[in-house]
This record gives C-alpha cells, structure tokens and sequence, in this order.
C-alpha cells in the first residue's frame, strides 16, 4: 500500500468527516479521528451536532490544532430515504460535508452512516466526472497472498449494461495503479466460469467488450473472466461486476471472515489440548483477524464523481474510521479524480455492444 504523500502539495488536506453516522455513535467516529490526526498533519473537519462532537473531544482531553468541527442541526437517519432526506435536510451533516467538498473547503469527504445517502447526496451535489455514466463502489478486500483485489462495483449501480462495466474497469484499474501501487492492474470479469462463453447476458456481452476495445493500446489490462473462489486468491487486481453481484459476494465474504474465527475460536475450547493450545496461538490469530477484518481497509471510494467520497461500513469501529481518513487522504494525495478524468477523457468510446 503506498503511503500518503503531501510532497506535490502546498498545503495539508482537508478532510470532512460525517461524525453523526454510524451505528456506534459520534464517540467513535471521534476517538477515530484523533488516531489519524496523530499520525497526519491534515486538516480534518468533524461535521454535526457541535455540542455532543465538542463534549465528545472535551471528555478525551485532546484537541489537536488539526481536528475541527463544523456545527449543523440536521441528520440523515439509517431509515431515511436518501433522495427525500437530501431535500427535506439541507443542514444535514453529510449534506453539509458534500458541499464543503463541492465549495473547495474540504478535499474529501467520509461518511460511515447511511451508505444510500453517501452516494445520492454526493452524486447530487458534486455530479459524475464527464464521460462517466454511473459511479462505482470500489471495495478493496484482502488476498491470500497478502495483497489487495478491489471489487468494482461494490453496491452503487445494480443494474449495469457493457460500457457501464467497462467504466468500471477503467476506474478500478486506475486505483489500483494510483492508490494500492500496482503496475499495470489485472482486470477481471466475474463469471461463474473462466470461458468468454460463461455468465448471463450482461456477462458475455461485457467480456467481448472489454477483450476488444477497438483500442491499438487498451485502456487496462483484461484478462478475461475470474470466478468466485479466485476474488481472494489474487488473480486478478480488479474484480468487475455489477452492484448487485457485487454486493451480495461482499457481503458474503465478510460473513464467511466472521465465521472462519467463530469456528476457530470454539475449536480451541472444545478440547483440554486445544486450550492449552490457545495462549501460544493468540499473536497468530490476531494476525488473521487483522488480515480479513473490514476495519483494516476503513472505507471505499464511490469512483466517477468530481471528487473523493469515502463510504465507511454502518458498524466501523475506532480502527476503521482511522482507515478510512487514512484511505481519503491516499486518494486525494494520488490524485485519482484528475486520473480518472484524464484517461476517461482519452480514451476513444467503447464500440456498442451487441
């Protein structure tokens, strides 16, 4: 993972943050925020209700000159319907930090509460890159050999046709050279088979697309259709899908993480052996947690919007909203928004799919 960098850049980022989302309370959102304002000279802007974030800052006893809040009176609620929520509740927290964005206040924005909202209130407020139809959710997820697949899309855009996911190709291969330090990005199609004549319409379709761009020099390296079991066996640097595929094998994933160490863990206290086996193996599956825990990776990028937008998950804790600042400000410094626009802008419109 490349590291952030403010070397091309004259000031320090500014980062909004939602703290009235999540489903653990404005606390953590908060003690989050200071982990990664200790270890950043970034600027970062807790947005929402001003007394309960000051209270909140005021009972650690810590207020660090780069952690500031921005008061507001509203909040977008988990049971709000997003595109009502961002009429009827313009002072709203994640209205408000948008907009930041949008003014040049802010140079990203993150938010870990209603992830519906996140995307329609930022796809209203800072609008679609030129060139680019639908946003994507860009997930990334650990592989066993210890690097990062970043799954496109992750939940923004269920329904999809061929150029959508050839966007999304783009986009994800642009993050994945720009933000995780991969040289030519390896792109895959996710099929329930490796052959180009495997999957549904969409599928088939899209993979004669994204095998034959009409292109002398492809805008990303395909490298035709990947199954289920290979997401997280590295064989491709990017996973391409629509948001409902996507979604369902993300959650799938983190259910089948959060399985594998229930089981384990009952294992170890089933038997006299295992117990004893337990203290010694403790650093070990502390590691393999770390390894497939969401909160490691913080947050995703909603990539084709004129900006940088950080979806955290509903139940981040301390670590994860430390990730995710960490993830906003990686996309800013590497510049992804003015990549994405560069090479959109270049590159000549796929051919229509049959």
């Amino acid at each position: 993972m490349i590291s952030v960098t403010h070397e091309t850049l004259d000031r320090p980022l500014k980062i909004a943050v939602d703290a009235m989302g999540g489903d653990l309370g404005p606390e953590v959102v908060v003690e989050g925020v200071l982990a990664a304002a200790s270890k950043s000279r970034s600027e970062f802007i807790m947005v929402g209700d001003k007394a309960s974030l000051e209270q909140a800052l005021k009972s650690r006893g810590q207020r660090p000159d780069n952690v500031t809040v921005r008061g507001t009176t509203q909040v977008i609620l988990m049971s709000d319907q997003p595109a009502v929520a961002f009429r009827r509740k313009p002072d709203a927290s994640l209205v408000v930090a948008a907009r930041m964005v949008k003014a040049g206040e802010a140079d990203a924005l993150i938010s870990i509460g209603n992830t519906g909202a996140a995307m329609v209130v930022s796809l209203l407020t800072l609008g679609r890159i030129q060139g680019v139809d639908r946003p994507a959710i860009a997930t990334p997820l650990p592989t066993v050999d210890g690097g990062t697949v970043v799954l496109m899309d992750a939940g923004a855009t269920v329904d999809c046709d061929p150029n959508n996911l050839y966007e999304f190709a783009l986009m994800g291969s642009v993050y994945s050279e720009r933000v995780m330090g991969i040289k030519a990005p390896r792109v895959g199609l996710l099929s329930n088979g490796e052959e180009p004549q495997k999957g549904n319409d969409l599928v088939k379709r899209t993979h004669a697309l994204l095998g034959d761009t009409g292109q002398d020099v492809p805008p990303f390296c395909f490298v035709g259709n990947v199954e289920g079991r290979d997401v997280f066996k590295g064989t491709a640097d990017v996973v391409v899908c629509d948001g409902f595929v996507g979604n369902v094998t993300l959650k799938t994933a983190e259910g089948v993480a959060e399985m594998t160490m229930s089981l384990i863990q009952q294992e170890l206290k089933q038997r006299l052996w295992t117990k004893l086996l337990a203290a010694p193996l403790r650093p070990t599956l502390r590691k393999l947690r770390r390894r497939i825990d969401y909160a490691e990776r913080g947050g995703a990028p909603l990539l084709g919007l004129n900006g940088i937008c950080i979806i955290g998950h509903g139940r981040s804790n301390v670590r994860a909203v430390a990730n995710a600042c960490a993830a906003a400000e990686r996309a800013v410094s590497q510049q992804v928004v003015e990549v994405i626009r560069c090479r959109i802008s270049k590159a000549p419109s796929p051919p229509p799919s049959e």
